[in-house]
């Protein structure tokens, strides 16, 4: 793992050409360019503010302020995620001319998720000044949120984008399961809500945890944040680890499948 993270860095141009690469994709032709990044949590949030606002605002103090946070991380997990499912497939022409080291490919995709993450929390910054929310003391947990979602995030792009090659139907699977991911992770919902004979679910989602912590650091009371931070932490590492355990597995048969 060492040695190809030192390879990585012998190709940080490549890396940075592709992390733009993938940016331009994404806003190609759009009216609104990366202002779209911006925009676009805050048309979801206004939908769902509309829809649920009655159902949840009075057991949720600042929902606006819940609900953005919500839409703006999960946005981040499913853009970098969905994304990177075909990343070594829509790079063959690479892999096969060049030598490179493949974890390359899915670690640009999170990395441009990454971005886009940070310029989003420009309108969520600005929605909690302007609803009177002040910051909370655990502000300090902010990035230590953003290096757990990414770590687990790129966990989950090296196992999708290895599997992916050898089985395209994981694109299809995934579709479905990161649909039943956000439904089991409260976004939109307060977690109290959860009957609690179903609360191991919600107990079992790493995102559950990541997402607390990212309130946490926001303007959010949150019960047992140091159990939730080490539930976080260990997340992120064993996903990791597991995703490496799977890329280097199988990363030599990799030009035969593309």
């Amino acid at each position: 793992m060492l040695k190809e993270f030192r390879e990585i860095t012998k190709y940080r141009e490549l890396l940075r050409n592709l992390v733009i690469r993938d940016i331009k994709i994404r806003y190609k032709r759009s009216v609104l360019g990366f202002a779209w990044v911006m925009l676009n949590p805050l048309l979801i949030m206004l939908v769902l503010y509309i829809v649920f606002s009655g159902l949840f605002k009075i057991t949720t103090e600042n929902y606006i302020a819940y609900l953005l946070s919500g839409i703006i991380l999960w946005n981040f997990f499913s853009q970098s995620t969905t994304t990177a499912v075909q990343s070594l497939i829509g790079n063959s022409n690479l892999i096969k001319k060049l030598y490179l080291p493949k974890a390359i490919f899915p670690l640009s995709v999170v990395l441009s998720a990454t971005i886009n993450f940070i310029f989003s929390l420009i309108p969520l910054f600005l929605v909690i000044y302007f609803i009177g929310t002040s910051i909370g003391s655990h502000f300090y947990l902010l990035p230590v949120a953003l290096t757990l979602m990414v770590l687990f995030s790129y966990g989950i792009a090296l196992i999708l984008s290895t599997l992916t090659v050898f089985f395209h139907d994981t694109i299809y699977i995934y579709e479905v399961m990161v649909l039943a991911w956000m439904y089991t992770t409260p976004i939109f919902y307060p977690e109290s809500i959860i009957p609690e004979r179903f609360s191991f679910i919600l107990r079992l989602n790493p995102l559950y945890y990541f997402l607390s912590i990212f309130r946490a650091a926001l303007y959010m009371d949150v019960p047992f944040l140091s159990e939730k931070l080490l539930y976080g932490f260990l997340f992120s590492l064993i996903t990791l680890a597991a995703g490496w355990f799977i890329y280097n597995s199988y990363k030599d048969r990799v030009i035969y499948y593309l």
